[in-house]
């Protein structure tokens, strides 16, 4: 019994439902960007490619057959939607590699015009062929030696040949440009659809060389290329999702973790001035909190600001490297100490107010570069930031720390 993955409807529908999926995803941005020629390459793919998956489970080429009222119509209308699936492909491998100029204008219009004369050429043998027996799983080979149907079957396949060879050149020569590490993964799975895609085309070649000379290797076009195919398609969804959605999920995932690294000196700044209030407006998720986190750090430092010291922190640093700190965990502690101190002096009693000490500058804020860092010194470096206060409190004569 063969292994026959091209009759089962689940082996089209994964593929079939990840491409709309994307398409769907798309649709917001796309509405918003119509004129980004990437957007429309992309959506044009996945969209063509979603609507060929669902197409190609048997008994939906078969209703396809049935509704046109011509046998083996659906051949036609999967092989033309095939054809310009290919055509979308380079379309959007030119337009995301080069940049906008003549020269990519001139190919992406010389692919469409090729394409286009294919997708006519299929019409055309299409109807000139006799296609009189429905043929459901076997087309290729059982018209290979039919006038014009013979034509009509080599032509789809040749577009997908030549449209696997020009992306995979280009993607070889892209791959070694290119720095994105998530448009390096995008490049090597599209490099590996392309593959699969061209073993597609030669065991449905072979199948129907060997036809022409007389010998019966159907099996290579019925059960053995269609696999390759549904490959194919997932890799170049998720190649061409990665490259695009790549940045937008590590972005996401950056902000997310400034977020909760930030968290200790937030928490630190809600005892200095209230939490801000919440944002409007378009952003939203991830840039929203953090948004709002950086404020209400933000709002603590300026109300501090009058107390803070740059030359205490410069003190502080070089005694917490000299206790063995690396520099940039001696910045965090230092710029810490002084936050606390500067907190202490606010919180002081009017009548008992801290003094400034002698030389202070006023307005020394901790820069917002540093801000990760005094972060990190209040998680992880608690104990060294409680003690190089106690010293700091006793060397300015200002009285014993609150309680931190």
């Amino acid at each position: 019994m063969r292994w026959d993955i091209a009759g089962s409807f689940a082996a089209y529908a994964v593929p079939a439902a990840l491409l709309a999926v994307a398409f769907v995803i798309k649709l917001p941005l796309l509405r918003r960007a119509w004129q980004d020629p990437i957007l429309r390459a992309t959506a044009l793919l996945l969209g063509i490619g979603a609507i060929v998956f669902a197409s190609l489970p048997p008994a939906n080429l078969h209703r396809i057959n049935v509704l046109s009222g011509i046998p083996n119509f659906a051949g036609l209308w999967v092989y033309s939607l095939l054809t310009a699936y290919c055509g979308a492909c380079l379309w959007l491998i030119i337009t995301w590699r080069e940049p906008p100029s003549a020269v990519r204008r001139r190919r992406t219009r010389l692919v469409w015009v090729a394409y286009t004369v294919i997708i006519v050429g299929l019409w055309t043998t299409f109807l000139l062929g006799d296609h009189h027996v429905e043929r459901i799983r076997d087309l290729d080979t059982y018209y290979a030696d039919t006038p014009w149907m013979r034509e009509f079957v080599l032509l789809y396949l040749v577009a997908h040949l030549v449209s696997a060879l020009v992306a995979a050149g280009m993607l070889w020569a892209w791959y070694r440009e290119v720095e994105d590490a998530w448009l390096r993964r995008a490049v090597i799975f599209l490099q590996v659809a392309y593959a699969l895609g061209l073993v597609f085309d030669a065991a449905k070649l072979a199948a129907i060389g060997a036809r022409w000379s007389g010998r019966d290797w159907d099996w290579l076009s019925t059960y053995v290329a269609p696999p390759f195919a549904i490959t194919e398609a997932v890799l170049v969804a998720v190649g061409f999702l990665a490259g695009q959605a790549g940045p937008w999920a590590a972005e996401h995932r950056r902000l997310v973790r400034t977020h909760r690294r930030l968290k200790p000196l937030w928490q630190t700044m809600l005892t200095v001035s209230a939490p801000a209030a919440p944002a409007t407006g378009r952003v939203s998720g991830a840039a929203l909190r953090l948004e709002l986190r950086r404020a209400a750090i933000n709002d603590g430092l300026l109300k501090l600001a009058p107390y803070l010291c740059a030359d205490r922190r410069r003190r502080i640093r070089q005694a917490a490297a000299e206790a063995g700190h690396p520099e940039s965990v001696a910045r965090g502690i230092a710029a810490a100490v002084d936050i606390f101190v500067a907190a202490d002096a606010l919180h002081a009693p009017e009548d008992h107010e801290r003094p400034l000490p002698a030389g202070h500058p006023g307005f020394a804020c901790v820069p917002d570069s540093e801000l990760e860092s005094v972060a990190h010194a209040l998680r992880y470096h608690a104990a060294a930031v409680e003690r190089f206060r106690r010293q700091t409190v006793a060397a300015e004569g200002l009285g014993s720390p609150a309680p931190s």
